[in-house]
């Protein structure tokens, strides 16, 4: 149990902060579905986005601002942003956890502790604040592209499309909350063992 009080953090915060990087080659939307044109039959409806492209390409937020989701768009941007931020620190606070385990860091301080839960509680209010922005984009998409078929003379029971958030975002919250319940347990038995 020793074992597992002094490194549990810094191996969660590790696997974390290296998932945070490592998930955003999964996708982060897909917008799928199909609808019937009365000249052309059905046509189908297939987008998918890998996580990292919503901070990477630029193309994404000029499709947004068409769509009139800019504001959406950008509010998902920012939460992608500081997931991301938030896992490069949380990889930094285990290196720094394991020097101090190794006694090369020598300092009993509980400025570690609380770092290592602040970054725990972003991490989380990053990733569900990321989920929420994510459908609410998608569910925008979703209706945009409804009403330009419909202007388009199609009728609205002929379209069957629907937009949701891939693996990313629902992985990243359940690493999150992973964490979270981890980190509170072992600081609970941490302050009943002191």
């Amino acid at each position: 149990m020793d074992f597992l009080k002094k490194w549990i953090g810094c191996i969660l915060s590790f696997v974390a902060g290296v998932l945070g990087l490592a998930m955003s080659a999964c996708t982060g939307m897909i917008i799928s579905g199909s609808y019937t044109h009365p000249l052309a039959g059905v046509q189908n409806v297939n987008e998918v986005t890998k996580a990292f492209k919503v901070l990477t390409d630029s193309s994404l937020y000029s499709d947004a601002k068409a769509y009139g989701l800019g504001s959406e768009f950008m509010t998902m941007k920012v939460f992608a942003i500081i997931t991301l931020v938030i896992s490069i620190l949380l990889i930094v606070y285990a290196i720094i956890m394991l020097l101090k385990n190794l006694n090369v860091i020598k300092s009993n301080s509980i400025v570690f502790d609380i770092i290592g839960w602040t970054l725990v509680a972003l991490f989380l209010i990053a990733t569900i604040g990321l989920l929420v922005s994510s459908n609410v984009y998608a569910g925008g998409v979703v209706d945009f592209q409804v009403s330009l078929l419909t202007k388009a003379g199609i009728p609205e029971n002929l379209i069957d499309i629907t937009g949701k958030v891939g693996l990313y975002q629902p992985f990243m919250l359940g690493t999150s909350i992973i964490l979270a319940i981890v980190t509170a347990v072992f600081a609970v038995i941490k302050r009943k063992a002191a």
